[in-house]
């Protein structure tokens, strides 16, 4: 029976053909290493695989960048709490700290808090989604709903300040970049065109990822985009 639903499900493919294409659209999410905002543009590509006439399977993949500009004090708040469990009521205790732990030296620590720098974000989004589609009549209109799962690899590296803090620590602190892997869960929500006797649908899409197994390191991600498929 198993044999059989396999090769039931690979001639459906074969009859409906194997669609590509890309999408182009907006990220909602924060930087996990700094706590801001990292909102920016999003852009990808998909396979589509029809599996019946109203079901298609989804794999594809997208990336989202942002700077954003941050003080050495803010992203050390963040960092020392996240990695050490440490929380500061006040800059004092923050200052305390870098001196007693970290062996900052206290002549340098006032100018070099309220600095300004710059940190980078990258989140690359893998995934696999099972769409399917809402009939409304004869019209080319498809709304769709859909679900699955994947992964964000998300990249934190605020390059000059990770250099400033092994400087003034006497290199006896080294911070990693933040280069993790969320695995998460997603639901999807959008709307295809689909014109008859042509080989392309257009479609926009909401997508709501939660990760699962983060330690409440990243919360949900919402992408709003828009992006067609190619068929054979």
């Amino acid at each position: 029976m198993k044999k059989i639903l396999i090769l039931m499900l690979i001639c459906g493919i074969a009859t409906a053909g194997i669609r590509f294409g890309g999408r182009l659209g907006y990220y909602s999410g924060d930087d996990p290493r700094t706590g801001q905002s990292a909102s920016s543009a999003v852009y990808g590509g998909q396979l589509s695989f029809p599996l019946l006439s109203l079901v298609e399977l989804e794999i594809s993949g997208s990336y989202a960048g942002s700077e954003s500009d941050i003080t050495m004090e803010q992203y050390l708040i963040s960092y020392i709490e996240d990695e050490y469990g440490q929380s500061f009521e006040d800059t004092t205790g923050l200052y305390q700290y870098l001196e007693n732990e970290w062996k900052w030296s206290p002549d340098s620590i006032g100018s070099q808090m309220l600095s300004d720098y710059t940190a980078t974000f990258h989140d690359i989004d893998l995934g696999a989604t099972m769409k399917i589609k809402i009939p409304i009549g004869a019209i080319p209109v498809k709304p769709y709903v859909g679900a699955g799962g994947g992964a964000h690899i998300l990249f934190s590296d605020a390059d000059v300040l990770l250099q400033v803090v092994n400087e003034e620590t006497g290199g006896s602190v080294n911070i990693d970049p933040y280069d993790h892997v969320h695995p998460g869960i997603h639901g999807v929500l959008g709307v295809s065109f689909e014109p008859p006797m042509a080989p392309l649908s257009v479609f926009a899409e909401y997508k709501y990822t939660k990760p699962i197994a983060s330690d409440n390191e990243v919360d949900g991600i919402s992408m709003f985009y828009g992006g067609v498929n190619l068929g054979f």
